[in-house]
This record gives C-alpha cells, sequence and structure tokens, in this order.
C-alpha cells in the first residue's frame, strides 16, 4: 500500500470512530473539528452549560503490539498529548482481520482515559520514534496497564 493509499485508509478510519465516539458521549450539540486542529477532535455541549472535549484515536496495530502509541511530539514540535486540550482521549483498539482491507474490523476496545492522568501515566513509558516518514516521537503504553479504563468492547456484525 502506497503513502497516498494509507493516508486515504487512515483518514477514513479516523473520521469513522470520531463518529463512533458520539455513540458514548452525552450532548445536545457537538463539533467535529476539521482539516488539522491538534486540541482536539470532538467538543460536545450540554445544556446545563458542560462542555467536554475529545481527543479520538484508532489504531490497528495496538491489538498486535499490546501498546497504545500516544503521540508527544511531531517535527520536533509539541503534539498529541502534549498539545492536547482535550478532556479525555477515546483510544479505539481494533482487532482486524486483514490490515490491507478497509471494513476488515472485527472488534474494538474503547478506552476513556482523562487526560491529565494519560499524562502520568506515560511519564515512564518506552519512548520510540514512528509513525509515517518517522517524524514523530511516541510512548508505548502497555494496554495491560489501562485495564481500569476500559469503556466498552463492542463486536462488529
Amino acid at each position: 500500500m502506497n503513502y497516498k493509499e494509507k493516508f486515504k485508509r487512515d483518514k477514513i478510519q479516523g473520521d469513522y470512530y470520531e463518529r463512533e465516539a458520539l455513540k458514548y458521549l452525552k450532548y445536545d450539540t457537538y463539533k467535529i473539528t476539521q482539516g488539522y486542529f491538534k486540541e482536539y477532535d470532538i467538543i460536545t455541549y450540554r445544556k446545563e452549560g458542560i462542555t467536554e472535549k475529545i481527543e479520538v484515536k484508532s489504531d490497528r496495530q495496538s491489538s498486535k503490539t499490546g501498546n497504545l502509541c500516544i503521540e508527544y511530539e511531531y517535527k520536533n514540535k509539541p503534539s498529541g498529548i502534549n498539545s492536547t486540550t482535550a478532556d479525555y482521549y477515546f483510544y479505539f483498539v481494533l482487532y482486524c482481520k486483514d490490515n490491507n482491507l478497509k471494513n476488515d474490523v472485527i472488534r474494538y476496545d474503547l478506552y476513556k482515559i482523562p487526560v491529565e492522568t494519560l499524562k502520568n501515566m506515560v511519564k515512564n513509558c518506552k519512548k520510540v520514534i514512528g509513525g509515517d516518514g518517522k517524524y514523530s516521537k511516541l510512548y508505548l503504553l502497555p494496554i495491560r496497564d489501562c485495564k481500569d479504563y476500559l469503556f466498552k468492547t463492542h463486536l462488529k456484525k
């Protein structure tokens, strides 16, 4: 799969799981950010004056590696966990039949982790360089350390 195909697949996947996250949020209205917006992906509004900002991640590799991959820097600038203003990270761990197919997800586990908690959890995690072009610096957070934040397991039909 070339870079353009992978980018397109990842964009479709990201957009899908942003909409999927809405199923698990309480709101009267919401806004999904468009384009590059590093602060958060979704903001919800409730009549009581409550707002929540959500950062949504979906990952096909986490189910294989056993780690959540948390970006903290991109091209030597703060990103991900170091630039978000979100209240929660919604992290969808995708279990797939075949990574090359568009609709191959058979199950996901959704982790809902308060951002401040996540920042503390990654402090002692292994750091790696990765992502497309190897421009990202990432924490590898073992999924086993997140079991208290497993919010939903969903089997796809």
